[in-house]
């Protein structure tokens, strides 16, 4: 079986793992808030759904219903799963070889989701449909301007529907510690559902694409966090879950 080598000691691996992401991150929401993209973008779908007071697609079944509602209820469920795999690993043998990596997608998933949370409570920015330009009742004021003045108070930065698909990418580091050659497929589905439940919220007028993109960047930079923390070696063992691989699924699904 093909091996993958994360050196967390490595000073390139931290360069490239979280260094260099946390600083495109940063570039690309600094840029994205100067050249006031979120207005422009969030003006065009207004108007290309037709909106006048309101967002059209906000209550519509397919946004509302089906990619939000149904879009929450799916991570709910896979953190459930999570959870019985992880007390399966306690009991079974056949999961205990996989304890440390479920502990780590757990631990990495909620802190990603609780970080988001406080995030929104301490940036205060209002979400595009509570904004007078939109319908609303508030003026503009992106981060880090919207906790200079009163009058906000929102809870809409970074993303927390997005949120709940891009912490998911801890399973990118989850794959190379045990499945190897399925991790950037875990890592494309991972992010295409987060982009999907991002560009959900945007079309309802409930984020920004900074929004999202925030949350995107906090997700990889705790997944990796979290990585380092609980592999803290040279190199990534994969020998333990040889067998267990082989009469593994082809399939791969978050």
């Amino acid at each position: 079986m093909h091996r993958t080598h994360f050196d967390t000691r490595s000073k390139d691996w931290w360069l490239s793992h979280f260094f260099l992401p946390l600083g495109l991150g940063l570039l690309l929401l600094s840029l994205l808030t100067w050249l006031e993209t979120d207005l422009w973008l969030s003006g065009w779908l207004f108007k290309l759904e037709g909106g006048v007071s309101s967002w059209p697609l906000r209550y519509w079944w397919l946004t509302e219903n089906v990619l939000h509602t149904g879009g929450r209820d799916m991570v709910v469920l896979a953190s459930a799963v999570l959870i019985g795999l992880l007390i399966a690993s306690l009991v079974h043998p056949r999961f205990k070889p996989y304890r440390r990596g479920f502990l780590y997608l757990l631990a990495s998933v909620a802190t990603s989701v609780v970080l988001v949370r406080v995030g929104k409570s301490i940036t205060q920015v209002n979400c595009p449909w509570d904004l007078q330009i939109f319908g609303g009742q508030f003026p503009y004021a992106p981060f880090p301007f919207s906790m200079q003045g009163e009058g906000f108070g929102g809870q809409c930065f970074p993303g927390g529907h997005s949120s709940g698909g891009f912490a998911w990418i801890a399973l990118y580091y989850f794959a190379a510690q045990y499945f190897p050659s399925r991790r950037k497929v875990l890592l494309a589905s991972v992010l295409a559902i987060g982009v999907i439940f991002g560009v959900t919220q945007e079309l309802r007028g409930a984020h920004f694409l900074t929004h999202d993109i925030a949350s995107l960047t906090l997700a990889w930079l705790v997944a990796t966090l979290m990585y380092a923390l609980f592999w803290r070696r040279a190199a990534v063992r994969t020998a333990p879950v040889q067998t267990l691989e082989a009469k593994a699924p082809q399939s791969s699904a978050l």
